[in-house]
């Protein structure tokens, strides 16, 4: 795992940062990981960090890096915690085509890292949905990851797509989240028991 104070973190790219500038609002990963190692449970942080580090079909360089630390911190939470950071490990694993590749040039221990994460992630995974409630949206997404961890990408971008998809006979979308838990429902997101 890349130390969060290794001097290679400013050359590892993400969207907004690039050869070692960012743009005002890009983040620093290794300052915001830090941050979320500090304290796992800010969503608001880890949900504006995330897309920096894998949307829109790329994983960038700095999210190879980020994953075995996102692993990490995952592990310090309870099933019914750790949803987003699994879910965007998944994601980056999706992004990436095959199962373990990274993009070129990325430093060996950086590429060993996140290959030795995967496996990991991947029962965290299997905990979690076996060990907390999710409603149909959330539960979509976690098979997406499970899919991507289990070297099936395009299996796990049609999972994460579904509720693009129309029925060719109907017009009307495959899957809309209609079932989805009561927002209000405080045992939506619960460890079973």
């Amino acid at each position: 795992m890349l130390p969060l104070d290794d001097p290679r973190w400013p050359d590892l790219d993400h969207r907004g940062w690039s050869a070692g500038r960012g743009g005002p609002d890009a983040p620093f990963v290794p300052d915001e990981l830090r941050q979320l190692r500090a304290d796992p449970t800010d969503r608001g942080r880890f949900s504006d960090l995330w897309p920096y580090l894998c949307s829109e079909g790329t994983a960038w360089p700095a999210a190879y890096a980020a994953v075995p630390h996102l692993v990490d911190i995952a592990r310090q939470l309870p099933a019914a915690g750790r949803d987003e950071y699994l879910i965007v490990v998944g994601l980056v694993a999706t992004c990436s085509g095959g199962y373990g590749q990274t993009s070129d040039g990325l430093p060996d221990d950086i590429t060993t890292a996140y290959r030795h994460a995967l496996p990991e992630a991947l029962a965290l995974l299997a905990e979690t949905l076996a060990g907390a409630r999710h409603d149909e949206t959330t539960t979509r997404y976690l098979l997406s990851a499970v899919a991507a961890l289990k070297g099936h990408p395009e299996l796990a971008e049609v999972l994460d797509d579904l509720d693009t998809v129309e029925c060719p006979a109907c017009g009307e979308p495959v899957f809309d989240g209609s079932d989805d838990a009561d927002p209000d429902d405080e045992t939506a997101d619960q460890p079973l028991g």
